[in-house]
């Protein structure tokens, strides 16, 4: 299967390029192929057929997708690794200790933050990266982690807080909980030198979203596990599967590379035997998730090889799904993820807007936003008269940040444009409001 790239791309340096080179898309055909559990003989013939040089383009494709320990268990599993150079079958083991140390020491940490939340009997729930790497993967450093994500209640987030700040935490911007509560699902992170960021959430969805639901539901159906040595909560199977459908499709719409549909492929290998499947399909419906877990699945299915039946495809499609919103996304995948995220979606949508009353509109919207939204930016005061000022450095910092993809658009820069566009079609499509 091959995906759609952008050969006449001619973005800036400063936001790379948005664009599949005739080898580049043949690399990406060549990891598709092999990150399913399935042997294919199609993969193994394209590895063969490698030069050195392509070997290293793939081994640095593999890495910015944040899956090379995944892929290179891939090709052992499949015998398909004696077919690399040398150095490259070394590079490829040398990320794999790399990560695998690195998740190790991530793991203690998060066993002494346990132990003290325990002592303290403050329950939390372990989300994403850190359940998938010691629960779902058959090896801790096949699954890079970011940051460590965690729900709680929002009752402990200032117990939480003060027993980060004892292990020697800080958070990465100061802002009021009251306000930041009100406008996110999560505080900003808290960092540690040598350790990963921690991500205090009270709940996996924003606020005021169509896609918004109570928390309360997923502390209910939370189940234990064993994580770094530790007694630990987790979602429960469904609940973990919608989260990763929700995370890549509504939060984060498609700009995270393949990784998130290894995630989705894996866990579903990893709990199929206690997956009710007919409870996601009811609960997407319910929670209004149902065209982001029907494109998180599918292409999961196409890219990662997960299993999901035919039958709950079936029941979660959309009565109308336009070729073009696949294409979209799958694009979106593909795309250099410094280079996606430099297109936030209101500016897609201002971009791609044909009338100046409407751009007006959406400038308006994106500068004038809501004081607790400034508070929380600018980590000023709500009640201060100084947020009004900051209006002015939010206008400004908006210009500077988007000038120059602003520029290129004008020049009619294809990548631009084009990114714009599959943005603001994916967002149309599944009711995205950002």
């Amino acid at each position: 299967m091959r995906f759609p790239g952008n050969s006449k791309c001619a973005a800036d340096d400063r936001n790379k390029k948005d664009q599949m080179e005739p080898d580049r898309t043949k690399l990406f055909d060549i990891l598709i192929a092999c990150l399913g559990k399935e042997k294919n003989v199609s993969g193994a013939a394209a590895l063969s057929s490698l030069s050195a040089a392509d070997w290293q383009e793939l081994i640095t494709l593999a890495a910015t997708q944040r899956i090379a320990p995944l892929f290179w268990h891939r090709l052992t599993q499949k015998g398909f690794h004696k077919t690399a150079p040398v150095d490259a079958s070394e590079q490829f083991h040398l990320m794999f200790r790399q990560n695998t140390m690195r998740n190790m020491r991530l793991n203690g940490e998060f066993h002494l933050f346990l132990s003290k939340l325990n002592a303290e009997k403050i329950p939390l729930i372990a989300l994403k990266g850190i359940v998938l790497a010691n629960t779902v993967y058959p090896s801790v450093g096949l699954r890079e982690m970011n940051d460590i994500d965690v729900l709680a209640r929002p009752e402990d987030i200032p117990k939480i807080i003060r027993i980060l700040t004892g292990m020697g935490y800080k958070p990465m911007k100061d802002a009021g909980l009251t306000l930041v509560m009100q406008t996110s699902h999560h505080l900003p992170g808290f960092m540690k030198k040598g350790h990963a960021q921690i991500e205090l959430h009270w709940n996996i969805t924003q606020p005021n979203r169509p896609y918004t639901i109570d928390p309360e539901g997923l502390w209910e159906r939370a189940v234990r596990v064993r994580i770094a040595g530790s007694d630990a909560l987790t979602l429960c199977a469904e609940d973990l599967l919608l989260h990763l459908c929700l995370h890549t499709s509504y939060q984060h719409p498609f700009t995270f590379g393949l990784r998130p549909f290894c995630d989705i492929a894996a866990t579903i290998d990893h709990v199929g035997g206690v997956l009710n499947w007919q409870t996601v399909v009811n609960r997407a419906h319910d929670q209004k998730w149902q065209k982001g877990v029907y494109l998180a699945l599918r292409l999961s299915s196409e890219m990662a090889g997960a299993a999901v039946p035919d039958i709950v495809m079936k029941n979660l499609q959309p009565v109308r799904t336009p070729d073009t919103v696949l294409e979209a996304a799958r694009s979106q995948i593909v795309t250099d993820k410094y280079f996606a995220g430099s297109v936030p979606l209101p500016f897609a949508r201002l971009l791609e807007s044909s009338s100046w009353r409407e751009k007006i509109t959406i400038f308006r919207q994106r500068v004038f936003v809501s004081k607790a939204v400034m508070a929380k930016s600018y980590s000023v005061p709500v009640n201060s008269f100084r947020i009004y000022i900051f209006y002015l450095r939010r206008l400004y910092d908006i210009i500077r940040r988007h000038s120059r993809t602003f520029k290129n658009f004008q020049k009619s820069d294809t990548g631009v444009k084009s990114l714009a566009g599959r943005k603001k079609l994916i967002a149309d499509w599944m009711d995205i409001n950002d």
